[in-house]
């Protein structure tokens, strides 16, 4: 899609507390989601800082889903959605990190033409390597080793799967918690995919200090049952999710179980992900 520049201007009167004031409205789509977001001008460059991987201007409609940047007293702003207020009064750090959560959340849950399915996922030997599992699960400090060692970044939030159970990339800046702040990619040596690819290996292990990574390999009903768990949109869309995640696990390794630290994994997972001899496969 051609990225075409529009700003409009919006006279919003926000919630009690908040200034009324002019905000700009700009149109934008990412993954087939269309969103508007309005923000007083001043601020409008950093909101585009948090905006979703592979988003396009677009002109601003009427089916839109809405999200607002309202200034409030001081230098606070709320962030409101279609719903009602996402924030109270916050600083511009804190409200620009609640909008891009919750721009990430409206696309995997809305994402006509993907399922969006909580997982690190990386590159390595042609085939990628999806890494299952909620947030504070270790998925992020995995992928960011993996990197390291060589492998091309795709996600460390979402594996964005097709109808053909393809993964495809979902390059957001990685969030490494224990630093407290966002990390380029190539800050770890490595670079982003930009192709769907096929998968080779599903790995769903929690991280647990101390434990040996010694896992099992799954069947491919609970494999399925696996990745399903994890997936934002399998309520709402439980037949287009199933057929993606069916055509996901075809042909992939898929193992699980706790593990210790990332460093101590990572030559596995490449090991069990790389290409078999042709004499060696089923």
């Amino acid at each position: 899609m051609t990225n075409v520049a529009l700003h409009t201007h919006d006279h919003q009167h926000g919630h009690e507390g908040d200034h009324v004031s002019e905000l700009d409205r700009i149109g934008l789509e990412a993954f087939g989601v269309p969103l508007a977001i309005s923000a007083p001008s001043a601020v409008l460059p950093r909101v585009e800082t948090v905006l979703p991987p592979g988003w396009s201007r677009r002109e601003p409609a009427e089916e839109d889903h809405e999200f607002s940047l309202r200034p409030r007293t001081g230098s606070t702003y709320a962030v409101v959605d279609e719903v009602g207020a996402l924030s109270g009064s916050s600083d511009l750090e804190i409200a620009l990190q609640i909008l891009d959560s919750r721009l990430r959340a409206c696309i995997a849950l809305h994402a006509p033409d993907y399922i969006f399915v909580h997982a690190g996922a990386v590159a390595h030997g042609g085939r990628a390597i999806v890494i299952p599992g909620r947030s504070f699960g270790g998925k992020t400090t995995l992928v960011a080793e993996l990197v390291r060692a060589g492998a091309t970044y795709y996600s460390d939030e979402f594996a964005v799967l097709d109808g053909q159970g393809l993964v495809h990339p979902y390059p957001k800046r990685l969030s490494i918690r224990q630093y407290g702040q966002d990390y380029d990619v190539g800050a770890l040596g490595g670079g982003a995919g930009d192709s769907p690819l096929r998968i080779g290996l599903i790995a769903a292990g929690l991280y647990v200090p101390g434990v040996r990574w010694e896992p099992r390999r799954l069947s491919g009903g609970e494999a399925v049952l696996e990745m399903l768990s994890n997936t934002v949109p399998a309520q709402e869309r439980p037949e287009q999710a199933l057929s993606a995640i069916r055509h996901a696990v075809e042909g992939a390794v898929v193992l699980k179980g706790e593990r210790g630290e990332a460093a101590e994994v990572v030559d596995d997972l490449l090991q069990r992900a790389a290409p078999q001899p042709e004499s060696l496969r089923d």
